[in-house]
């Protein structure tokens, strides 16, 4: 029977540690939610909002600006003061470059000159009519109202040229060389944005006998 009243004991000690663990545990921490007191609310004002510290955020500098450098020619001694004259107008600088004979010599796709500025300017409309897109009318005295569709450096291009204009219809377009005498000189313009190049493009017909060449930059 002493089995029991041990058994009995033990039960009892059990039942008590079971309903008063609280006192033998050490307490849980309770999280207090925190109050919120609708009073000591403060809606800021513009002027407060921009005086609160600010995160710094950090700009990625934009890529530097693409530039080309072109090479402008071959000019003549006497033509080549007014291309000066031009590209100073447009406030950019250039170096003069003087070439042989063998390096002057160009290669001119053109249709012959035409008696006046109307039938010409006719003429390139028909042209375009026809598909071809780069054309000018020629103002040059010895050229004047010639239409010019090129001026090439290699002799392969001005050929290759002259059969796509005489695939679209053009029949009377010609191919020649075009050397500029004495004083062969080409102008050297570096560093251009894409709005340099554009101007120089819109100058170009005003020099019939030149052309506009991509060069590494130095």
């Amino acid at each position: 029977m002493k089995w029991l009243v041990w058994l009995l004991l033990l039960l009892n000690l059990g039942l008590l540690a079971y309903f008063n663990q609280d006192r033998f545990l050490p307490a849980t921490p309770q999280l207090k939610q925190a109050e919120i007191n609708p009073e000591k609310i403060t809606v800021l004002n513009q002027k407060q909002i921009d005086a609160l510290p600010k995160k710094a955020v950090e700009v990625a500098a934009p890529p530097p600006p693409a530039v080309t450098c072109i090479e402008w020619g071959i000019f003549s001694t006497a033509s080549i003061a007014n291309a000066q004259s031009a590209i100073a107008s447009l406030s950019l600088q250039a170096t003069v470059k003087e070439q042989t004979s063998q390096e002057a010599k160009r290669f001119w796709v053109y249709k012959p000159p035409l008696k006046t500025i109307e039938e010409a300017q006719a003429k390139a409309e028909e042209l375009k009519a026809l598909g071809v897109e780069e054309l000018f009318v020629v103002q040059e005295p010895k050229w004047k109202n010639a239409i010019s569709f090129g001026v090439f450096e290699d002799e392969k291009l001005a050929l290759k040229l002259l059969q796509e204009l005489k695939a679209k219809g053009v029949k009377d377009a010609v191919k020649a060389v075009r050397n500029q005498g004495k004083g062969h000189a080409s102008l050297l313009l570096n560093k251009l944005t894409d709005t340099d190049v554009a101007a120089l493009r819109r100058l170009n017909p005003e020099f019939p006998q030149t052309e506009l060449k991509e060069v590494s930059c130095p």
